[in-house]
């Protein structure tokens, strides 16, 4: 039998957090290296492995593209050919901390942008994968990321946009299951029993006996859509994937209107981002490998001392 992978991609502040420390109560083990709860933010837990964290940050900065890049909209299968030198890595993450288990679970965002590589990796494994979608409304994604980073409205609907369309594109094929915020928060036992027989995964646990998420959670404040092309695209994106049945023609017409959106921002924009990104690579991987580096740490032990006597005297 293979080994059951669910694989929770979506946009961030979507709930990604909210299923996966569900899914985790119910017995997936969601990974040996899990980040903190952070206050304010995910106060529950974010359920991300951190070295899932770390490998994404370093195939995204192959790409030139980070998490929050208004134009990584990531749907080109050639992805995982573009970043095959990394397949070993992530080949190593998969076997030391996932192999011994029948039953796992992989969560980090950032995978959304990532999908043709992972997949790859994942089927090269003979592991059966899962896709569960968490959708959420854009509007009410921008509301969370105003708050929390204070992005505009037009960021955050590039980036619900580039991760929930890359999300279900790069899931295409593999029956993913779409699950609405809403829903999740308003049945927490229907919505992991409704994953679990969708994939039909048996576990341990009893979905009524979830104790995870609050069915309490007070649900953000409806607010008033603004009347913007971006804005009305992506909550187009959002009716067409809510449905039960998904317009696939409708949905591949909102990508063209993305794609041509996207086509029709100067070039200029494109090639300066590129240039930041490439910069901040640079200075970034100069810097690891100086923090790695034995000096370094022969000198830290002198610098504690010098800062003390800087403090002291």
């Amino acid at each position: 039998m293979k080994p059951n992978a669910i694989v929770v991609v979506g946009m961030h502040r979507s709930g990604t957090s909210a299923v996966s420390g569900l899914l985790s109560e119910l017995g997936v083990f969601m990974g040996s290296s899990l980040f903190a709860p952070q206050k304010g933010v995910n106060e529950k837990g974010f359920f991300e492995n951190s070295l899932l964290v770390d490998l994404n940050d370093r195939l995204l900065d192959e790409q030139l593209l980070s998490w929050d890049h208004p134009l990584a909209l990531c749907i080109d299968p050639e992805i995982a050919k573009s970043l095959a030198g990394y397949s070993a890595q992530a080949q190593h993450l998969l076997d030391k901390d996932y192999a011994k288990k029948t039953l796992w679970g992989m969560k980090d965002p950032r995978t959304t942008l990532l999908l043709p590589f992972w997949r790859e990796v994942l089927e090269s494994r003979g592991i059966k994968i899962n896709f569960v979608l968490m959708l959420r409304s854009p509007m009410e994604v921008h509301g969370s990321l105003k708050k929390r980073d204070g992005f505009s409205i037009n960021k955050s609907m590039h980036l619900w946009l580039n991760y929930t369309l890359s999300g279900y594109i790069g899931a295409k094929g593999l029956n993913p299951f779409i699950l609405k915020y809403q829903d999740l928060l308003n049945s927490p036992d229907d919505s992991a029993r409704k994953i679990f027989e969708h994939f039909e995964i048996s576990v341990g646990q009893n979905p009524q006996k979830q104790s995870f998420i609050d069915k309490k959670l007070k649900n953000q404040q409806a607010v008033e859509v603004p009347d913007e092309p971006l804005v009305k695209l992506a909550m187009d994106v959002y009716e067409t994937l809510s449905s039960d049945v998904v317009d696939e023609v409708r949905l591949s017409e909102s990508v063209n209107e993305y794609k041509a959106y996207l086509a029709s921002l100067s070039g200029v924009l494109s090639e300066h981002l590129s240039a930041v990104k490439t910069e901040e690579v640079y200075f970034k991987r100069h810097f690891l490998d100086a923090y790695e580096s034995i000096w370094w740490k022969l000198s830290w032990p002198l610098k504690k001392v010098e800062s003390f006597l800087r403090t002291k005297y």
